[in-house]
């Protein structure tokens, strides 16, 4: 039975909103007064390219 390379497909979104909330509390810890968008810009942008080297990863060591 050969293992399914979508069963962590929850994974990646995970991975995102860790790193859309915790870009946007530092960015917050560090300027309380700003809103955060840029935080949570660069945190979108952050997760996303972790949750693509996530998925070469899984991609790439999957038998």
């Amino acid at each position: 039975m050969t293992k399914d390379p979508n069963r962590f497909w929850w994974l990646k979104l995970v991975l995102i909103a860790l790193c859309v909330a915790g870009v946007w509390y530092f960015e917050h810890t560090l300027f309380p007064h700003n809103s955060g968008w840029l935080g949570v810009t660069m945190g979108l942008v952050l997760g996303a390219f972790l949750a693509t080297v996530y998925e070469d990863y899984i991609d790439q060591n999957s038998d």
